[in-house]
């Protein structure tokens, strides 16, 4: 009989890891057949050792300790227990010599048992995609015990998942590179790095090529966020400039869908599992009955964008970025159809600072946590990274245009898709569009939604250029 510990790992980590992320394993024959070994892999992520367990037979989990940091996991009580009845660390505190003659004393005590160790040799998680140099203390173990074979294992995705300082993973798939068993020699220094160069190599190869870090050169993407009320026309007009931006460079549309394109045309991209889990959580919120439904679904959806513009900076490179909607300043001005009362000014500005993490400057018991109880939520579980845009292009539209504009569409309105509702949601916009441009010297522009489309997008394409340049020319400046 299986304790409850393999059960929850067999049938419900291992679903979850294979429903959300996906995993390709090459190697598999190298761990087979071991009844005792070493595991020692490249560290990025927390999902690393979920990954690694999941390599495991049944018969194994019980009988396997991943060395994890004392004083990290025990920040919180609830998280402490969880990682020490699930996965049965080998605790060290860092840089505390006692501990150290206790985890080695912990270390023996499993090897000699015959149980198995999962050590990751870079002592704590690296920047993504980034390999720092092997300690030897692995060495020092293999050395002890020459009779255990060592496990080289190259872990290729979590990266992008679940970077350091991430809170939220985003589901991508995932390689497991399991190299052969490797046996102890020369001396404890040369053999740690042996295994280094092993799973270096491992990072370098065909497999974990789309994984790879791009140049540190590149120049960062310029993010234009096109916001306005729904009915005033900005889908159509950042598709159309996003296409035109795209005759010179590289550009990537965030709107209902994620779309690249390059010379004018749409080109294909890897699929991104954020963007499905996106796209239906969006159509759930949609099809809400009243604000209360729409709030949280809509909050999740922004949240998620958000998520992916960051998977989209790092990973796709392109030169610009266009939002339709941007999530940082959608979620700022919706806040006026909740707490009007309290929307002005002032509150914009330090929402969009929290929002941001760029609050230094307000106190923890500032009246604006209690008017708006979800900052300090978002703030507590560090979902307040929200990027502010580069560039910002608000399409002003009377609401009973936009009315109109709605009702030719013929589809079931939204929630929000009322007159009233839009006139308070373009006093938001124009609010946090005066905020964005004096207080935080954002770039904006404010066009008449009612012009000719040649004319609208002539003025965003050539605001564009205008603002972006500015930001270089200060760029150069200030290095």
């Amino acid at each position: 009989m299986f304790s409850l510990k393999i059960l929850l790992h067999l049938f419900l980590i291992r679903p979850i890891l294979n429903i959300l992320f996906g995993v390709n394993l090459f190697g598999k024959e190298n761990l087979e057949k071991l009844n005792n070994f070493i595991l020692v892999a490249n560290h990025n992520s927390h999902l690393d050792i979920l990954l690694l367990f999941y390599l495991l037979p049944a018969n194994q989990i019980r009988e396997t300790h991943p060395v994890a940091a004392r004083e990290y996991f025990s920040k919180s009580k609830l998280v402490f227990v969880l990682v020490k009845y699930l996965f049965d660390p080998v605790w060290v505190s860092r840089n505390d010599s006692e501990s150290i003659k206790q985890f080695m004393n912990q270390v023996n005590d499993k090897l000699e048992k015959g149980h198995n160790l999962i050590i990751f040799p870079e002592g704590t998680r690296g920047l993504a995609g980034e390999m720092q140099t092997f300690k030897t203390g692995i060495g020092k173990i293999a050395e002890q015990y020459k009779h255990i074979p060592i496990i080289p294992v190259y872990l290729s995705g979590t990266e992008r998942s679940l970077p350091k300082r991430y809170s939220i993973p985003v589901p991508l798939w995932h390689n497991i590179v399991i190299g052969p068993p490797q046996v102890f020699q020369h001396t404890h220094k040369e053999f740690t790095q042996s295994l280094e160069n092993i799973i270096r190599e491992f990072a370098n190869n065909e497999m974990a090529a789309r994984h790879k870090r791009k140049s540190k050169n590149l120049r960062p993407a310029n993010t234009i966020a096109f916001i306005g009320i729904d009915g005033s026309g900005k889908s159509t007009l950042s598709k159309n400039v996003s296409i035109s931006l795209s005759e010179k460079s590289k550009v990537a549309l965030i709107s209902d869908i994620l779309k690249f394109y390059e010379k004018s045309e749409v080109k294909q991209a890897q699929p991104i599992l954020t963007e499905n889990i996106r796209t239906r959580v969006s159509d759930y919120a949609k099809s809400a009955k009243s604000l209360k439904q729409y709030k949280i679904p809509k909050l999740a959806e922004l949240l998620l964008r958000d998520v992916l513009l960051n998977e989209v900076k790092r990973w796709c490179h392109p030169a610009y970025i266009v939002l339709d909607g941007s999530p940082l300043l959608n979620l700022t001005s919706w806040a006026i159809l909740y707490k009007e009362e309290y929307f002005n000014a002032n509150v914009c500005l330090k929402v969009i600072k929290v929002l941001s993490s760029n609050d230094s400057d307000i106190a923890k018991d500032d009246p604006v946590f209690k008017q708006f109880s979800e900052l300090s939520i978002l703030k507590n579980v560090k979902l307040n990274h929200l990027n502010l845009p580069d560039a910002v292009i608000f399409l002003d539209v009377d609401p009973k245009i936009a009315m109109e504009r709605i009702d030719k569409r013929g589809k079931v309105k939204q929630v929000h898709e009322t007159e009233e509702k839009l006139t308070k949601l373009r006093e938001a916009y124009l609010i946090t569009c005066i905020v964005l441009q004096e207080k935080l010297q954002v770039p904006v522009l404010l066009i008449n939604g009612n012009d000719s489309i040649q004319n609208i997008e002539t003025m965003a394409r050539d605001f564009i250029h205008k603002s972006l340049n500015k930001k270089q020319h200060h760029e150069k400046q200030k290095n």
